[in-house]
């Protein structure tokens, strides 16, 4: 299924996307942690939510197929990531091995984000969302959105979490409460970074956009 009368068109991420998606990820989230670790641990992290059961991975095309959109997350986030750093150590480990040695520091970072674990958080994860830069303001990310909370409402899905920068990032928050996320908490990571977290109950009706 499509969602038709947007500049462009939202449909599933196809492994061949990967290369367009890392692009775009890297030109919305400069500066960012998964930025840094470098375009092949983009493109590993990426294909691994396409083969895991659960996952859900969009992209918005343009009618020449061009990629100007992207939405991923899974859905039951507990355990995810322990178990992708179990499967696939060695993979990021080398992928991640030039971020490594221009910043040695990162690696107790990426052990504990590759190792993160809610036992008790059962709901589905909005992991990333971007549109390219030169795209945005066309309704693109509310369409990805919209269509990422339906995919995983059709899975029975309770709700979908997600967590962004809460300093110097109105633009997102607002984005995520107008499409119905409820703020839940919001914490400092070891780093000093706040953090918002945002859930969305999909027992509601979802909004089609």
């Amino acid at each position: 299924m499509t969602l038709q009368g947007f500049a462009c068109t939202v449909r599933p991420m196809r492994p061949e996307d990967v290369p367009a998606v890392v692009a775009i990820h890297q030109l919305a989230f400069p500066g960012f942690f998964l930025t840094f670790l470098g375009p092949k641990f983009l493109h590993l992290l990426y294909s691994k939510i396409l083969d895991e059961p659960g996952g859900v991975a969009l992209v918005a095309a343009d009618q020449g197929g061009r990629v100007c959109g992207l939405v991923a997350g899974v859905s039951h986030q507990s355990g995810f990531y322990s178990r992708l750093a179990r499967r696939n150590w060695l993979a990021f480990s080398l992928a991640s091995l030039q971020a490594f040695l221009r910043r040695p520091n990162i690696a107790v970072r990426l052990l504990r984000a590759l190792t993160y674990s809610r036992s008790s958080r059962n709901e589905a994860l909005l992991m990333s969302i971007a549109v390219a830069p030169e795209r945005n303001g066309e309704g693109i990310g509310r369409q990805l959105a919209a269509r990422f909370l339906q995919e995983m409402q059709a899975m029975k899905v309770p709700s979908v979490s997600l967590t962004t920068d809460g300093d110097g990032n109105d633009h997102a928050n607002r984005f995520y409460q107008r499409l119905g996320f409820q703020l839940t908490r919001t914490y400092v990571t070891p780093e000093g970074r706040i953090m918002n977290e945002y859930v969305i109950d999909l027992r509601a009706n979802i909004p089609v956009i």
